[in-house]
């Protein structure tokens, strides 16, 4: 399944963060309610935890909706992650950005699609393929 590249993260605005709570007015007794404050959902925190480092990308296709991925899904790959087996990742083949699990054994490393009847793809150097990134999050949309 193909991805192609969507945006990069920026970096942190501070503006969204919720006022602390030595903040509050000068009026006297605090209320009650400030144990139930409920502040503002900032979803870089959550999402993208090294800007300098994460991308977004749009999947591609319909190859690999069974494992959860489906066409135009937005992906958060974050480049300062190490990969490890069992991980899908961002993948260039032969200069093509491709959406692939990482799997190991023996001490190597290959890529492999949802379809384990297609071959895998050696990590050995002799070939021009490699890992762009490991993917963190799928944000799929129900509606369009």
């Amino acid at each position: 399944m193909n991805v192609s590249r969507f945006a990069y993260a920026s970096p942190r605005s501070t503006s969204l963060l919720a006022p602390s709570p030595e903040l509050r007015g000068a009026s006297g007794f605090p209320s009650p309610a400030d144990d139930y404050r409920e502040f503002p959902l900032d979803l870089d925190r959550y999402l993208v935890p090294h800007p300098a480092s994460t991308f977004f990308m749009r999947v591609s296709g319909h190859g690999l909706v069974q494992a959860g991925f489906h066409d135009k899904d937005l992906l958060i790959i974050d480049r300062a992650l190490s990969p490890r087996a069992g991980d899908w990742v961002v993948a260039t083949i032969d200069g093509s950005l491709s959406l692939q699990r990482l799997d190991s054994h023996a001490g190597r490393f290959w890529l492999q699609g949802e379809d384990s009847r297609l071959a895998r793809v050696p990590l050995d150097g002799e070939h021009d393929h490699r890992i762009w990134g490991p993917v963190c999050h799928v944000i799929h949309a129900f509606r369009r």
